[in-house]
């Protein structure tokens, strides 16, 4: 990619960003990629496209190509540098049973997305669990050692919970990927030690949930949804999620 062109792109992705996100949210994004900012700065607007230059190139493209721009200006040699996470198989969703509920309308959002019923694990779940005659535990240990991506949907209930701790430690041991799903009133900042470095989201926010969509999307290899085809889906969830807390 010439100077040219990665300027170009840096602009892209900045305004894109800029057009839904704000600055703090576009610093938590960047992180994602380990574009790391500094917590005791102010970001302006050019201070946030320099901290997106100075990443790799392949950074910067897989940035471009989770946020769907076009890279048609760059030449098609160059493109080639970028380079692709592997394909996820399956999730593994971590919860306290206290939140079946919640976590089975979670379910329909990721179903919404394109995720197959057969490529969800979720012990509490009819359809979604341990296969009968099978030992629950030891199941368990062999799905996190697919290429999975971990969901931690946490609440009180999952925090104050021996057993999803421990399973938490667990699936960060065993897995390349995580994601932590915060159920109100618990919030991501109350999370302690390693754990408070998993990139997450707020349950109930609609802006994170379609941030999810992009990442399972990519992750995946999953077809893209317009907005048009997604929001109607998402809003529904989040409306029925809100209705639970408030109860």
């Amino acid at each position: 990619m010439t100077p040219t062109e990665k300027f170009r792109l840096v602009q892209d992705i900045y305004f894109t960003l800029q057009s839904t996100y704000n600055t703090d949210e576009i610093l938590n994004i960047l992180d994602d990629y380990q574009i790391q900012s500094n917590s005791d700065i102010k970001y302006s607007q050019e201070a946030i496209k320099r901290l997106i230059g100075k990443a790799s190139n392949e950074t910067i493209l897989e940035i471009a190509k989770d946020l769907k721009l076009s890279l048609s200006f760059i030449k098609s040699g160059t493109r080639k540098q970028s380079t692709s996470k592997p394909i996820l198989k399956k999730i593994f969703i971590s919860h306290d049973l206290k939140d079946k509920q919640i976590v089975e309308s979670f379910i329909q959002l990721l179903q919404g997305i394109g995720i197959s019923p057969e490529h969800i694990f979720c012990s509490s779940l009819e359809g979604y669990g341990a296969s009968l005659g099978e030992n629950f535990e030891d199941e368990i240990k062999d799905r996190l050692n697919d290429e999975v991506l971990v969901l931690f949907m946490i609440s009180n209930h999952f925090y104050s919970s021996n057993k999803c701790i421990i399973q938490m430690g667990a699936a960060w041991g065993l897995t390349k990927d995580q994601i932590s799903i915060a159920i109100p009133p618990f919030k991501l900042e109350e999370m302690k030690g390693v754990f408070q470095n998993f990139q997450g989201i707020q349950i109930d926010q609609e802006k994170q949930l379609d941030l999810l969509k992009a990442t399972l999307e990519h992750k995946f290899g999953l077809k893209v949804q317009k907005q048009l085809h997604w929001e109607p889906k998402r809003d529904m969830v989040v409306r029925d999620i809100k209705a639970q807390l408030s109860e």
